[in-house]
């Protein structure tokens, strides 16, 4: 088991962290209203903080404490309007007693950080989905974490000291809204499904109540696939990774677990009008076009032993995929700074892998030595 991750327990600790989530979303959210929010099971009149005083789509939350749980309603809404809102994810903690029920959770990694996390119940309407079919969705965001005994599947979200947390916390919101109507589509046969034409379909997601929101569920866990390692280099329609690296160890793995999928999503975001955006439990990015298939493996350090990893995906990928599709594999890894000339030198000559360096800014990532 990777034991660099440990689910927090202690219901009095859950408590004041999740005290001390509400004081960053109130400071980021000073517009107050009273609306009536409305979810499957029902509505009810609450508290809703807003980001701006005016506009759509406006961030929104609303906390709730009942006996049994901490409520986190993330919502995107108009303010100063009598329109009922409709959830865009819960993000609810035990209260009372500890259970894994919520699907809430806040986890600590190695270094002593805290990251909320989510554990992967999601509804479309009131049906819980496949849990395994959404952790493949988050496949880059997934870590296994200790929790009362157990080795549990979480998806971290963000740092609860992260600068960035109420970025991070409605993305994920939009993650699992798009996610949950595509899986819905392929589980329930409302529309076309994902992967159709030469690519095999997969995928995961979770609900949405009504037709909009999507609903962090309460419900039971999804069933393990039988064959995963046939689904590893199975392309799909790529739906961003939330940020995150599979079963990070290390010094603060959770860092570099939240940075790698803002990576791979700012990758996607940049080339995707140049071909369908493809990706796979094992593979970052594949865009594909008509005529080739550009592969992306994305590294967080320039060490060498990513380095070496990273290549090595690459290159065993890159032949699957070529052998699937029969298109031709131009080959990209992505890292903070350039490898060793001497590294760079072999991999380039010998296998055609090209780096693209990235650097963090205000705006978002740069990328270099994409053309």
């Amino acid at each position: 088991m990777d034991d660099a991750f440990e689910v927090v327990t202690d219901i009095a600790e859950i408590a004041h962290l999740n005290d001390q989530l509400g004081s960053r979303l109130r400071a980021s959210l000073p517009y107050q209203e009273s609306r009536e929010i409305t979810y499957p099971a029902g509505h009810h009149t609450g508290v809703v903080f807003f980001a701006a005083s005016g506009g759509t789509n406006v961030r929104a939350w609303s906390p709730h404490a009942a006996s049994d749980k901490l409520l986190n309603f993330i919502l995107c809404a108009k303010p100063g309007t009598p329109e009922w809102i409709e959830i865009a994810v819960q993000l609810n903690f035990p209260a009372g007693a500890y259970n894994r029920r919520m699907a809430g959770a806040f986890v600590r990694d190695r270094s002593g950080d805290i990251f909320i996390a989510h554990r992967g119940k999601l509804t479309k309407g009131k049906a819980g989905l496949p849990k395994d079919k959404v952790f493949r969705e988050f496949a880059a965001s997934t870590v296994q974490a200790a929790d009362n005994g157990l080795t549990k599947t979480m998806i971290l979200i963000a740092g609860i000291n992260d600068p960035e947390l109420v970025d991070h916390l409605w993305d994920f919101a939009q993650e699992a809204r798009a996610v949950a109507t595509r899986l819905g589509e392929e589980l329930h046969g409302s529309g076309p499904a994902r992967g159709s034409g030469k690519l095999p379909a997969g995928g995961a997601g979770n609900g949405v109540p009504g037709s909009a929101g999507v609903k962090a569920s309460e419900g039971s866990d999804g069933g393990q696939p039988s064959c995963p390692e046939e689904r590893l280099l199975k392309l799909r329609s790529y739906y961003a990774e939330h940020e995150g690296e599979t079963t990070t160890d290390g010094y603060a793995g959770g860092k570099r677990t939240v940075e790698h999928g803002a990576v791979v999503r700012a990758l996607e975001n940049l080339l995707r009008s140049e071909g369908s955006s493809q990706k796979a439990q094992a593979i970052d990015l594949a865009i594909v076009a008509t005529s080739r298939v550009d592969l992306f493996e994305v590294k967080t350090s320039s060490r060498t032993t990513d380095v070496y990893t990273g290549v090595g995906q690459l290159l065993i990928h890159g032949e699957c995929i070529e052998e699937l599709l029969g298109l031709t594999v131009k080959r990209y890894l992505v890292v903070p700074q350039a490898p060793k000339p001497s590294h760079s030198k072999a991999f380039s000559r010998k296998a055609g892998i090209r780096v693209v360096t990235y650097e963090k800014q205000e705006s978002g990532y740069q990328f270099k030595g994409l053309r």
